[in-house]
């Protein structure tokens, strides 16, 4: 499997970002023919629904995103210790995916319909939107074992495999989706039941072949690898433990995001159905553009925490400032594309005129700001990296929590749904200008080492602090 820890910086980032880059984004374009198949089919009420459905799922998933990332950053830690195959951990991870996947459910099952009435939407939006989250959840254990068998993937370096899994999903995704909306009719349930089946069926795979080679013998020393760790219930606890402070404040801060996601679509929801399905564009739009950095993000995680586990904190610093670097130059080419694409990408997603109207005005007041928000999210891929995953988490209170939804609420009265597009963009100046205060903090603050040690810290400027 790929080492990070040795070999050009540079070319083991992109190495690592490209691959799962193009997977996301072809899981992003999944779920932009899904909203195309759900508004040809179903209409502007599902599509509508899906922009309502969107926050819960986010809500209910927030905290087995959060987990997974955590032992993405504790499996680096431990293959950047030489230590790649330890059963502990994965065992711990196993647990946790079974455990959240029975919440999901319940929770899904039993709180949908007022959990929904909080966002504001009423009569067959709601009917549309719970029929979606409902249907989705119950068949959750099979998205969040892909995602665990991913996660593994990711940790140890092995992107290729990873990508191979999320590109199946996603192309299954989508032949599927047309498949039980269009032809089946089956509405927004056969649109859930596209992504529980697709995912069920990757998930089958990886999970076999990663089961087969961890039960192959690896003799002490073969890679480079320490022998064979005894497993017993207190090291899958130690593992547990270990997740949990890595992920709680990671699976907070998606939680956070699910919430705010859902607050602005109560706050949408007076604007009329036609906003709403704008937010659902817009929303679309956001995560596709996000993606390259989002995984620019993620590579310099693995990067971070294999080269921490091994001591090499001179390759983290030179990794943040490629990957600082890098992500301006893709930042103006994405804002560039955005900006004169605006009208044929609005028009791609809806024939409504109102529709098509509020989605350009949104890339032309946010585009010009993007670097923001890319940049914010390149650097927390450093502080993941180094479990000092607090950060982001203070980052998203402050940046959403107490700015962009509370002037989302006042602009959006006074000016309207421009109101609402300019405090995004303030949300993200926050974010930025609260993220290098805490990189200048961090460069200078001893803390521990990855497993709870003193242990040095590598800095994007320069040193190695203990």
């Amino acid at each position: 499997m790929p080492d990070l820890t040795r070999g050009p910086v540079l070319t083991g980032i992109v190495g690592t970002a490209a691959p799962l880059a193009l997977a996301n984004l072809l899981q992003q374009g999944y779920l932009l023919v899904d909203s195309a198949v759900v508004g040809r089919y179903v209409g502007v009420t599902g599509l509508a629904a899906l922009g309502a459905a969107q926050p819960l799922y986010s809500i209910l998933t927030s905290l087995f995103t959060g987990v997974s990332g955590a032992f993405t950053v504790r499996l680096g830690h431990l293959a950047g210790a030489g230590r790649r195959d330890d059963p502990s951990a994965l065992l711990a991870l196993a647990a946790c995916t079974a455990v959240w996947s029975a919440l999901c459910a319940a929770v899904a099952v039993l709180a949908a319909a007022p959990l929904l009435a909080l966002t504001g939407v009423t009569g067959e939006v709601a009917a549309e939107a719970r029929t979606f989250v409902v249907t989705l959840c119950s068949g959750m254990v099979a998205v969040y074992a892909l995602g665990a068998v991913c996660a593994v993937l990711t940790g140890r370096g092995d992107v290729r495999r990873a990508t191979a899994l999320m590109i199946a999903a996603s192309v299954l995704n989508a032949v599927f989706a047309w498949l039980f909306v269009g032809p089946w009719r089956l509405g927004m349930a056969g649109a859930a039941l596209a992504v529980v089946a697709s995912n069920a069926l990757t998930a089958v795979v990886g999970l076999t072949r990663l089961v087969r080679e961890q039960r192959r013998p690896r003799p002490t020393g073969a890679d480079g690898a320490a022998g064979p760790t005894a497993v017993t219930a207190a090291s899958v606890r130690a593992e547990v433990r270990r997740g949990l402070r890595i992920g709680a404040p990671m699976a907070v801060q998606y939680l956070l995001i699910g919430v705010g996601v859902l607050v602005l679509v109560w706050i949408i929801t007076p604007f009329g159905e036609e906003a709403l399905a704008a937010l659902t564009v817009v929303a679309r739009l956001e995560l596709l553009t996000s993606v390259l950095f989002l995984n620019l993000s993620g590579a310099l995680m693995v990067f971070t925490a294999q080269n921490t586990g091994a001591g090499r904190a001179a390759r983290v610093r030179e990794g943040v400032r490629h990957s600082v670097w890098l992500g301006v130059a893709l930042t103006a080419v994405v804002s560039l594309l955005l900006l004169v694409g605006r009208g044929p990408i609005a028009a791609l997603f809806s024939g409504s005129a109102e529709t098509r109207l509020v989605t350009e005005r949104y890339i032309l007041i946010t585009a010009p700001f993007f670097l923001c928000y890319t940049l914010t999210v390149v650097l927390h891929g450093w502080f993941n990296g180094i479990a000092r995953t607090v950060v982001p988490l203070i980052c998203t209170v402050a940046s959403l929590g107490a700015v962009r939804l509370p002037l989302s609420y006042a602009l959006g009265h006074a000016w309207g749904v421009d109101g609402i597009m300019w405090a995004t963009v303030i949300g993200w100046v926050v974010g930025l200008g609260y993220t290098l205060l805490a990189t200048r903090h961090a460069v200078t603050a001893p803390r521990a080492g990855p497993d709870g040690e003193a242990g040095p810290v590598a800095r994007p400027d320069g040193r190695a602090v203990r």
